[in-house]
């Protein structure tokens, strides 16, 4: 089957379609511009592709396009934006998708495509602008899209655009009363909204989006920052971190219970018992499920986010062995899952996690011989725990080149994973500088959330002896007076029986 010429053909017959009926009375520049869609199309439909490019893109630069009637601009537009994708002219095809959007044939799914378009062009500020626009006017698309890309916008947004560039996508997502899976609360998105709004004395309104913050560490982030003072006054049980722990992990045990196709909510369940430390029972519950799973034949075709989520599960499951003190099982478990390729066919993350594992436990040279497996595709924060890994084998092995290369590299990449750069830092034995890095980021108003998060006294899992140095060294730099001084001046530390995010 020639899937380009199916291709090709329903894209001429849709445009076709939109073409109008052709009024008496248009002039005979207007009868030649459209005649020279028509040939573009013909063009198309022989599989001419550049050839019809060559005739479209000057048509629709030329001086009186606009004067042609709408369902002609829309077409034409639409034929040199679909000739750019098939080109690979990203910014061509973008430029077209945009300016049909001002016609009135266009429409949602209009929209949609010229986001798509956005991403394949790699603009942080398209992208924003773009999905801004689809929130705005065709909000019941949002449906339909991966709330994890949606998520990537606004974090890249946030940390390459000027402060507060996202605002209008959040009002848009709010007002849409965006969720993303199982009815979850988008928290961090909202925490970020709320903060803005404060910052334009907006307090009624940023009260009002604040109570949509459940997650127990969006609450503790925001109880931590003296800028949401005014919010969790006039609203404290909003604020109960125990209440909120137990409303999330009872609303993710029902989930679950519905949801007998889906692993993630049972994947939830496990995590927030390891967090309130029932190490006992998330063990007890790794091991049914893993049961279950194994008690298919095809456990690929019974569950929907097989791929994603069970090699988590076996993740999981090391960390709780782990926590009674059984070491070796743990470290096997993890080896096992570094093994079990995730969605894309492959594995990242549990190769850097064993890899940190074996340095934890004072094994650079297996800790560095696992990263062997590791591919090249990974992102900016995967890189990032990679180098922490080389770091950390480096000074265990006394590598001097090598160790000036890796924290180098920290250094440089420090903004794709802040709390990395700190223990890199404390690894190094340099508390002036971790301090002064802690400091820098309390004064960011846009690192300043997560480095509140990061500092507060949480529940302490069993440890290795290296881990339980870099503790002892964060400890001593936390006790410092600058330190001290500038944690008071922003925010403040209270104490959580829960372990700290990511532990």
């Amino acid at each position: 089957m020639d899937l380009s010429r199916i291709v090709s053909v329903f894209f001429v017959v849709a445009l076709a379609s939109c073409a109008s009926n052709g009024p008496s009375n248009l002039s005979s520049s207007q009868r030649s511009q459209i005649a020279q869609i028509d040939l573009a199309l013909k063009l198309v439909s022989e599989h001419q592709f550049p050839e019809a490019e060559a005739i479209i893109q000057p048509l629709i630069h030329s001086k009186n396009f606009g004067r042609l009637p709408s369902a002609e601009q829309y077409r034409a537009l639409m034929t040199a934006a679909k000739l750019a994708f098939t080109l690979k002219e990203p910014k061509l095809e973008y430029e077209s998708r945009v300016r049909l959007l001002v016609l009135p044939e266009s429409t949602g799914s209009d929209r949609m495509s010229r986001l798509n378009a956005a991403n394949r062009l790699n603009d942080t500020a398209e992208n924003l602008a773009s999905l801004t626009d689809l929130a705005q006017k065709n909000p019941e698309q949002l449906d339909h899209m991966n709330y994890r890309f949606i998520f990537r916008v606004l974090n890249d947004s946030k940390k390459q655009l000027p402060h507060g560039a996202a605002l209008p996508l959040m009002q848009a997502l709010y007002a849409a009363h965006w969720k993303v899976e199982w009815g979850l609360e988008p928290s961090g998105i909202w925490q970020d909204y709320a903060l803005l709004l404060l910052e334009q004395h907006r307090l009624s309104e940023a009260i009002d989006v604040s109570s949509h913050v459940t997650d127990e560490y969006g609450l503790i982030s925001m109880r931590a920052d003296r800028r949401f003072d005014a919010i969790t006054v006039a609203n404290p049980a909003q604020f109960d971190v125990d209440a909120a722990i137990k409303k999330n992990f009872e609303h993710f045990q029902s989930v679950a219970e519905r949801t007998p196709k889906s692993l993630t909510p049972k994947v939830i369940v496990m995590d927030g018992l390891l967090e309130d430390q029932h190490y006992g029972a998330a063990l007890a519950a790794a091991d049914g499920l893993v049961t279950e799973i194994r008690s298919h034949a095809d456990p690929k075709q019974w569950y929907d986010d097989f791929d994603e989520r069970y090699v988590w599960i076996l993740d999981t499951r090391s960390r709780l062995l782990r926590r009674l003190g059984r070491w070796d099982e743990g470290v096997d478990q993890l080896a096992a899952a570094s093994h079990v390729p995730d969605k894309d066919g492959k594995n990242v993350s549990q190769v850097i996690n064993l890899g940190e594992l074996y340095c934890d436990l004072a094994d650079p040279k297996n800790g560095l011989d696992t990263l062997v497996r590791l591919g090249s595709d990974i992102s900016a924060y995967g890189r990032m725990q990679e180098a922490a890994v080389r770091l950390d084998a480096a000074i265990q092995l006394g590598d001097a080149e090598q160790t000036e290369k890796w924290l180098g590299f920290i250094k440089e990449h420090r903004l794709d994973a802040a709390l990395t750069y700190e223990d890199a830092l404390l690894r190094m034995n340099d508390a002036e500088t971790a301090a002064e890095w802690l400091i820098e980021r309390l004064e960011d108003k846009d690192l300043r959330s997560a480095a509140l998060l990061s500092i507060q006294q949480y529940a302490v899992p069993r440890e290795t002896a290296r881990q339980a140095e870099l503790r002892k060294r964060r400890r001593e730099m936390m006790t410092r007076a600058d330190v001290q001084a500038e944690i008071q001046r922003v925010g403040r530390i209270e104490s959580y029986k829960i372990e700290a995010l990511g532990q």
